[in-house]
C-alpha cells in the first residue's frame, strides 16, 4: 500500500517537472508589466512638469524684455511652445496677466500661468468617458519689469 502511494507520488512530480520555471517566468511578466507602466506614466508626467514649469518661466522672461505688448505676447507664446516642444508635447498653454497698464511699465509683475494635459500611455481615447486619460498639470511664474529699461 505504501510502495503504491510511493510510486503515485512519484509519477505527479515527473508531471510538473518544468512547472516552476513557466510559473515563474509568467508571475515575473505579469508582476513586472504593471511596474514598466507606473515607470513610464511618471517619466511622461515628470516631462509635462518640466515642459510646463520651463514655459512659464521663459514666457516670462521673454514677455518682460520685449520692446511692446503685442511683441511681448507673441514672443511668450513663441518660447512657451519651444519649452513644450522640448519637453515632446504639442498642446500646452501659456497667458500672460499684469498688474499694471501698460503692462510694460517700469518694475510692474508680469504673471505667466502654463498649462498641459499630460495623456497617460497606452491609454485609448474610447476611455475617457469612464476613466481620466489624462492630469493636467500647471505651473506659475512671476517676472518685473525692468525698473531701468526703456518704457513702452
Amino acid at each position: 500500500m505504501l510502495r503504491r502511494l510511493g510510486l503515485l507520488l512519484r509519477r505527479g512530480r515527473r508531471r510538473e517537472r518544468g512547472s516552476a520555471v513557466v510559473e515563474f517566468i509568467v508571475l515575473g511578466v505579469v508582476m513586472t508589466l504593471p511596474v514598466f507602466y507606473l515607470i513610464v506614466t511618471l517619466a511622461r508626467l515628470q516631462a509635462g512638469t518640466y515642459a510646463v514649469a520651463a514655459a512659464s518661466r521663459e514666457a516670462g522672461r521673454t514677455y518682460v524684455t520685449a520692446s511692446s505688448e503685442a511683441d511681448g505676447a507673441a514672443r511668450a507664446q513663441v518660447s512657451a511652445r519651444m519649452a513644450y516642444q522640448d519637453q515632446g508635447f504639442d498642446d500646452g498653454a501659456v497667458t500672460v496677466t499684469c498688474d499694471a497698464d501698460p503692462c510694460l511699465t517700469r518694475d510692474a509683475l508680469v504673471r505667466t500661468h502654463a498649462t498641459l494635459a499630460v495623456q497617460l500611455p497606452l491609454l485609448p481615447d474610447a476611455l475617457s468617458g469612464i476613466l481620466p486619460t489624462a492630469i493636467e498639470v500647471s505651473a506659475d511664474h512671476a517676472e518685473r519689469v525692468d525698473r531701468f529699461g526703456a518704457t513702452s
